[in-house]
């Protein structure tokens, strides 16, 4: 998704949930910093080879995601699936021994997980906004193959694939780097037992998550 296309949908974000521009801009260039110059970084041509032309498994955290695993596990071979993990799910898969290609995290979720995933191998997305800028202080420097992004405007060093929450960035992030097919497990949208905030994040994952595997625009890095 271009920037201009996802821009409109950004500012309705901001408005509803009475967030701030400026300070999702200042945690990108906050990452931006973190990522600076060095070494065994993590490029957007990674990304593309791990998930074009492949079957993608979305991965997110809802209670129903050990069992939704367990289906996949009976009936593929999980060797031959691109997962990403939407942050805490990270726990869940490794519970069940699998290792995520992708997690996609804005820091909130259980780290110590997170952070052995990655030291396995998993490649970290990580997403800068206005309210994790010391998480990203504290965990970023603890992480190899990272890859900063933003839900404000793209910066050097800093994408924005589109998505707002873990999960729908996920899919964002597969609908952009050429995945052949999609498949979701662990969603809830739907979860009365959330606080009011979620419950609105939860309808705009609904809402994300739809765009994203209906969008038929052209691969583009941003």
């Amino acid at each position: 998704m271009q920037f201009e296309d996802w821009e409109p949908i950004y500012e309705e974000i901001l408005v509803e949930f009475g967030f701030f521009r400026d300070e999702d801009e200042e945690a990108a260039r906050h990452l931006q910093s973190l990522l600076q110059d060095r070494k065994g970084g993590l490029s957007a041509e990674d990304l593309e080879s791990i998930l074009r032309g492949r079957e993608v498994l979305v991965c997110g955290n809802a209670p129903s995601l050990s069992r939704d695993l367990d289906d996949i596990l009976e009936e593929s071979d999980i060797e031959e699936i691109a997962v990403i993990a939407a942050d805490g799910a990270t726990t869940a898969l490794i519970e069940a021994g699998v290792l995520p290609d992708v997690i996609v995290t804005d820091l909130d979720g259980f780290l110590p997980d997170i952070i052995a995933a990655n030291e396995r191998g998993s490649a970290v997305v990580v997403h800068a906004h206005g309210d994790n800028m010391e998480a990203l202080k504290e965990y970023v420097p603890r992480l190899t193959r990272v890859l900063g992004t933003t839900q404000a405007g793209p910066i050097e060093g800093i994408s924005n694939f589109g998505g707002f929450s873990d999960g729908d960035r996920c899919v964002f992030l597969a609908r952009n780097f050429g995945a052949s097919k999609i498949r979701i497990i662990g969603f809830d949208y739907d979860d009365p037992d959330v606080t009011p905030v979620k419950k609105m994040k939860l309808k705009w994952a609904r809402r994300l998550v739809a765009m994203a595997l209906e969008d038929t625009s052209p691969f583009s890095v941003k």
